[in-house]
Parts: structure tokens; C-alpha cells; sequence
């Protein structure tokens, strides 16, 4: 190419998702800047546990010795409440997967706990008489079930008798009353199955858990103001969520459609689970914060997905000075193995979680965009499907740092891009740390 041609080589300096907001009741900190809460009683002696790990939830305990006020008295289950339950929850479907991962008495547990959420029941006597357990499966029943909206926690009365448990009555924290949760699952039913309508039905699972991935992402906000951002309703009503947001929708609406999909509880770079840039510059020395992403099945094989950084906006500086939005969404943790979320995601899951090992569905890999050498047809077949669809946007993902500089000499440094794209101008963006490059087309 020669020199007089003109040129407009830009290396762009990058911003990632300035999303360095509070995530609401996903505040643990690897490296706090001031101690945790320590748990505290209310008037009523009973104490106050708040988790703030992912899966937040209240938990109030209060003890109660054998013999006292019959109003202290536990109800019991109806038999045939627990028996429809146990009929109606598909325990072997894939949707159900925490429950699969527990022994018998937390399967017992889980089912009692699930029909008393379900029918919004207060103070039901339940089979374990041990607490951890009984946390244990309140938080399975939380993971496998977004569509439990209504409910922040959980309450026990545990019925003490000369030192032991001789039984403990559970009661669900509901945010609403069962009329109010009716009406709102309706509207849940309802922006489900306008989701599921556009999906495409003939296509892949990639195709399908993509659609989803894009759709959630380009119709919502990430604001942590937004009312029930904890749970699903800030999706469906307002277009308004964080990270239990996003993954719980996503969950939803997967499983619905036959494809597995679960959440995993954690932490993340960036002191509230959403890094900026300066902290994914230095994510081991940066402060963590509590995260919650999704893992799916994808053609048989195990993939994490983060709806929540795939949200991360990055901005073009244009050669004037502005700066353009020229992406919405972000593919870096879309369909990824374990190994790479080492050293920005570390999973602290409710229960142990399928191993990833696959990177053959990653976006960059499914999409002819991942690089193990300079490949001349390669660069010819990305640059005409991208410029062939229409996208604006084009990325280069380099298998190692040294692809990455060959990648970088062989389309900048000698001008191969033009080629490539028909035109002797160009802009892109350079993530070294990430061995991929973002072209605008």
C-alpha cells in the first residue's frame, strides 16, 4: 500500500461499563473498605442475618421453648399440598438442577419449603429439625426457581426443650400479598411468552441462548435504583435491573424454552461485581464485590454466560473529539469455559455447579472471529459476512499475546485492514489484556 494514500489509523483508548454503581444486596467485598454488618436482634430477641453473598435473602430465628403460648404453635403441612408438589415439580428436569444436587433430607427439605413458598404459608412445621439444612435448601429452592419473585427470605421458630430442637415451624418473607403476586406472575407469563414467540424455534441452541443474551441486554438498563432489582419484576416492568435481574430472567425464560440454565452465586472484579476500567486493568488487586451469572447447556456442553457484563457499554472516540456508543452488547463472557473466568469471576455457588469445559461455542470461536495465526481467508470470510449483515461492529479475538501483535502488524501496521474493508479509513479499539480488537465498519 502506498504511503500517499490517506489514512486514518486510530488506536482508540477504551472504557468499559462506567457501571461502578452500588449493586444492591450484592455488596460483599473481597477487599472491604469498612467491616462486614454484624447480625443484630430486633425487639423481639430474634436475630437478624442478612446475606449479602449473591443469593441475597433476610433470615430472622427465633427460639422458642416447649410449652409456651399455644399462639406460638406450628401448623402443619396438608398432606396433599406436599404431595402435589412433589407431583408437580418435575425433579428430574434439568430446571430443578440444585434440588438434584442434594441428599435425601435436603430433597424432603427443599419440597417442603417449595410448597410453602408456592402457597405463601406462615409458620408450617417441616421434617428437619436442623437449621443449616434447612438454609441450605431455601437457598436451592432460590437458585432453581426465578419465578418465585414475592418472596426476600425466610423465617423459623425453632421449639426448644431442655437444650434441643425438637421442631422447627418455616414461614416465607413475602414482599407482596397472593393477590398482589397473582397479578404479577401474570404479567411474568405474559413478557415470557412474547420472549419465547420471537425466539427462533428452528435454530440452534447457540442461536436460542444468543437471542436471549442480545434481547435481555439491548431492552434493559443497568441501574441500580431500580425497584426490585433483586428479582425478575425489574425486568419485566420497568427495563430496569442488575445481576440477579438479568440472570434470574435469563434463567427463566431458557428453561422455558427447554434449554438448561442455572445461576451461580460469587464474586467478581470491581468493588460491586461490575468492574470499570481501572479495575479490569489490575483485577488482582482490585476490590471484588458479590455477582451472580448463569451457566447453560449449548449442544450438549457446559458454558458460563454473564447477561450482566455483557452489558458493558464501550465507547469510540471519534477523530472530532465526541464519542459515539457504538455497541450495545459485549460477547467476552458470553458461552465460556471455567478457565476463563479465572481471574475476574470466582464462583462461590449454593451447590457444586457443572464444570465448564468447553470454549468451542464462545462467540468469537462460533463466529470465525478467533485467530490462531495470521490467516489471510479468514480475515477475507469475517470481514465479508460482518460487512455482508450489516454490523457495525467487528471483532478479532488472538488466541495469545503473540497472535495478538502479529494480528495487530499484520491489519494496522501494514494496512491489510484497508483491503479487507474496501476503504482507506478506519477506527478500532485494542483490549491487549483481552487479545481482541473491535473494528468499526
Amino acid at each position: 500500500m502506498k504511503s500517499s494514500r490517506k489514512t486514518e489509523l486510530k488506536i482508540i483508548t477504551y472504557v468499559i461499563a462506567v457501571l461502578a454503581l452500588s449493586l444492591c444486596g450484592c455488596g460483599f467485598v473481597r477487599n472491604p473498605v469498612t467491616p462486614p454488618s454484624q447480625p443484630q436482634k430486633d425487639n423481639s430477641g430474634a436475630i437478624q442475618v442478612i446475606d449479602i453473598n449473591g443469593d441475597v435473602h433476610e433470615t430472622s430465628v427465633n427460639v422458642v421453648e416447649s410449652g409456651e403460648a399455644e399462639d406460638n404453635a406450628a401448623a402443619s403441612l396438608p398432606e396433599r399440598t406436599l404431595a402435589q408438589v412433589a407431583q408437580n415439580l418435575l425433579i428430574d428436569d434439568d430446571s430443578n438442577f440444585a434440588y438434584s444436587q442434594l441428599d435425601e433430607n435436603g430433597r424432603n427439605c427443599y419440597l417442603e419449603i417449595y410448597a410453602i413458598l408456592t402457597e405463601m404459608l406462615e409458620k408450617i412445621e417441616i421434617s428437619s429439625i436442623d437449621p443449616d439444612e434447612v438454609d441450605l435448601a431455601f437457598r436451592a429452592v432460590m437458585v432453581d426457581h426465578p419465578e418465585i419473585f414475592y418472596v426476600k427470605g425466610y423465617s423459623i421458630v425453632k421449639y426448644v426443650s431442655a437444650g434441643s430442637v425438637k421442631k422447627i415451624a418455616f414461614s416465607g418473607t413475602y414482599i407482596m400479598t397472593p393477590e398482589e403476586a397473582e397479578m404479577k406472575n401474570s404479567k411474568v407469563d405474559a413478557y415470557v411468552d412474547d420472549f419465547i414467540s420471537m425466539a427462533p424455534h428452528e435454530g440452534s441452541d447457540y442461536e436460542k441462548i444468543k437471542y436471549v443474551y442480545d434481547r435481555l441486554i439491548t431492552e434493559n438498563e443497568y441501574a441500580v435504583d431500580s425497584e426490585n432489582n433483586q428479582n425478575i419484576l425489574s425486568v419485566v416492568e420497568n427495563g430496569r435491573t442488575v445481576c440477579q435481574g438479568y440472570t434470574k430472567v435469563m434463567q427463566l425464560i431458557l428453561n422455558r424454552m427447554g434449554i438448561f440454565c442455572t445461576l451461580v452465586n460469587g464474586t467478581a472484579c470491581g468493588r460491586n461485581g461490575v468492574p470499570d476500567a481501572g479495575e479490569l486493568d489490575d483485577a488482582e488487586n482490585a476490590e471484588w464485590g458479590g455477582h451472580v451469572w448463569n451457566i447453560v447447556k449449548c449442544n450438549g456442553m457446559y458454558y458460563n454466560v454473564d447477561v450482566t457484563w455483557g452489558d458493558a457499554a464501550i465507547t469510540l472516540l471519534n477523530s472530532d473529539g465526541t464519542l459515539s456508543r457504538d455497541i450495545d452488547v459485549n460477547y467476552e463472557f458470553f458461552l465460556v469455559d471455567d478457565g476463563y473466568m479465572i481471574g475476574t469471576h470466582d464462583p462461590e455457588p449454593v451447590v457444586p455447579m457443572p464444570k465448564c469445559n468447553s470454549m468451542e461455542d464462545s462467540y468469537y470461536r462460533h463466529e470465525g472471529l478467533y485467530f490462531t495465526q495470521v490467516d489471510r481467508q479468514q480475515f477475507y470470510r469475517a470481514f465479508e459476512s460482518a460487512l455482508a449483515s450489516g454490523e457495525t461492529l467487528m471483532y478479532v479475538k488472538a488466541s495469545s499475546p503473540e497472535v495478538f501483535e502479529q494480528i495487530q502488524d499484520h491489519l494496522f501496521k501494514n494496512e491489510n485492514v484497508f483491503e479487507y474493508l474496501g476503504r482507506t479509513n478506519v477506527r478500532y479499539v485494542e483490549f491487549p489484556e483481552r487479545n481482541l480488537f473491535m473494528i468499526s465498519l
